[in-house]
C-alpha cells in the first residue's frame, strides 16, 4: 500500500501530481480508480489516470484544466470527460451505478457513492480506490479484496451475472489474465464458460466485439489471448489453424479474422478486401509453393492484399525469395499504364487492372520486347 501512496505522491511536475494537487485543495471527493491504482501495486507504469468524483465529474474535469490546460473532450449523456495531456489521459467520471435492462446491452447509470461505483466494475483487481481528497488522502477502498487477488494472481469477477450482463467482459478477462500472467478464479473461469455455452458473445454487436479484439492485438501478449479465444469455444478456430498465424500482430488479427464468419463485423472495404485474401492464404502459398515462372509469381500474387503477401514470409520463412522476386517484379516499369488504355479506346472499368495485368506478364515473360510491341498487342485488344 505504501508503494501506491508514494506513487501518487513523486514527480512533482507530472500530470498525475497536478491532478492529485488540485483534487487535495478542492473541495470535491475524489479517487483514483481502476488501471493506475491495480498498476501501481503491480509496480508497473500506467499510461492513463482514471479519476472517479462523487458529484459533477464534467465540472471538475473544466476546472482542473484551467491547471493542467490540456484538451478536454466531455461527454454529457455518461456523466464523463477526458483531458489529452503531455501523451497522457485523464479520465474523470462521476461516481454512479448500473443496470442493465437486458443481457449484453449497455447499461443505464445512475449516480452513486465510491463503494457503489466500484460494486458496478468487471473484477476486483479493478474495484480498487485510493482518496484524493483533502481529509482523507491515501485512504485505500477495496471492498472486494482485490489487492489481495492482486497477490494471488487472480482474476475474480465481482458478480455471478457478470459474464451475462456485459460479455466484453469475457475478452477483457483472458486480456488481462495474459497481460499479467494471472489465472482465473475457478467461480469466474466456469462461470465464464457458462456465459459461452449460452452464446453470450453472440449477442454483441460486431462493433463492440471489434473494439475488444483491436484491444486484445494491442498487448504483446495477444498470442496466448487468441489461443484462449480458441481453447474456452469462444470462437470456432481450430487450434492448428493458430499454429499458422503469423508472427506480427497487425498480420496476426487480418489471420484471426479471416477465421470468423463473413460479414460479422463492421470492417472498411479494404479491410474485407485484406480479410478475404487471408481466407485464401493456404490454397495461395500451396500454389506459390509449385510456381517456377516468374510470371506465374505475378499472376498468383499481384491481385493480393499486399498484408497477404508479407504474412506468407511469416508463416512459410521457406517462401521468402519467391516473395522477394514478386516484389522485385512490381519495381519493374510497365511498357503499359491506365493512361495507354484511356487513349486508344478502352473505358474505364473492373477490365483495366486484369488487361494491364496480363500485357505485363507478357513482358515478364519476354513475349513483348518494347513498348512499340505492347502498344501493337493493345491494338489487337481493342479489335476484339
Amino acid at each position: 500500500m505504501e508503494r501506491l501512496r508514494s506513487s501518487a505522491k513523486k514527480k512533482k511536475k507530472s500530470v498525475l501530481r497536478k491532478v492529485i494537487d488540485f483534487f487535495v485543495k478542492s473541495e470535491y471527493h475524489a479517487y483514483l480508480v481502476g488501471g493506475y491504482v491495480r498498476d501501481s501495486t503491480l509496480g508497473r507504469e500506467s499510461i492513463d489516470i482514471d479519476v472517479v468524483v462523487e458529484g459533477d465529474a464534467i465540472a471538475a474535469a473544466r476546472k482542473l484544466n484551467e491547471k493542467i490546460k490540456g484538451k478536454i473532450v466531455a461527454y454529457a449523456e455518461f456523466g464523463t470527460a477526458s483531458i489529452s495531456v503531455d501523451n497522457l489521459r485523464v479520465d474523470l467520471a462521476s461516481a454512479r451505478t448500473e443496470k442493465y435492462k437486458s443481457p449484453a446491452h449497455l447499461p443505464h447509470v445512475f449516480p452513486s457513492t465510491i463503494v457503489e461505483d466500484l460494486n458496478r466494475r468487471d473484477f476486483t483487481i479493478n474495484a480498487i480506490a485510493m482518496s484524493i481528497s483533502r481529509e482523507n488522502f491515501g485512504e485505500i477502498f477495496d471492498p472486494f479484496e482485490g489487492l489481495a487477488d492482486i497477490k494471488r494472481k487472480l482474476i475474480r469477477i465481482l458478480h455471478r451475472n457478470s459474464f451475462i450482463d456485459d460479455p466484453t467482459r469475457i475478452f477483457r478477462a483472458l486480456r488481462y489474465k495474459n497481460r499479467f500472467g494471472f489465472k482465473l478464479e475457478e467461480d469466474t473461469e466456469r462461470l465464464m464458460r457458462e456465459a459461452v455455452k449460452e452464446g453470450m458473445v453472440k449477442r454483441l454487436s460486431g462493433q463492440r466485439i471489434l473494439n475488444e479484439l483491436n484491444l486484445i492485438f494491442a498487448e504483446d501478449s495477444y498470442g496466448e489471448t487468441v489461443n484462449d479465444l480458441s481453447y474456452y469455444g469462444i470462437f470456432a478456430i481450430k487450434r492448428n489453424e493458430l499454429r499458422l498465424m503469423p508472427t506480427s500482430n497487425s498480420h496476426a488479427f487480418y489471420y484471426l479474422l479471416s477465421k470468423l464468419p463473413r460479414n460479422s463485423l463492421p470492417l472498411s472495404k479494404k479491410e474485407k478486401e485484406i480479410v478475404d485474401d487471408f481466407r485464401n492464404i493456404d490454397e495461395m502459398m500451396v500454389k506459390l509453393n509449385k510456381a517456377t515462372k516468374k510470371s506465374m509469381l505475378y499472376t498468383l500474387l499481384s491481385p493480393v492484399a499486399e498484408e497477404v503477401t508479407e504474412a506468407i514470409t511469416l508463416i512459410k520463412p521457406e517462401l521468402q525469395e519467391k516473395i522477394k522476386t514478386f516484389n522485385a517484379l512490381k519495381r519493374i516499369n510497365p511498357f503499359i499504364t491506365g493512361k495507354d488504355l484511356r487513349k486508344y479506346g478502352f473505358k474505364p472499368d473492373k477490365q483495366y487492372a486484369k488487361i494491364l495485368r496480363k500485357i505485363f506478364v507478357l513482358q515478364i515473360d519476354k513475349k513483348l520486347a518494347s513498348r512499340r510491341e505492347a502498344i501493337e498487342h493493345l491494338k489487337t485488344l481493342r479489335k476484339k
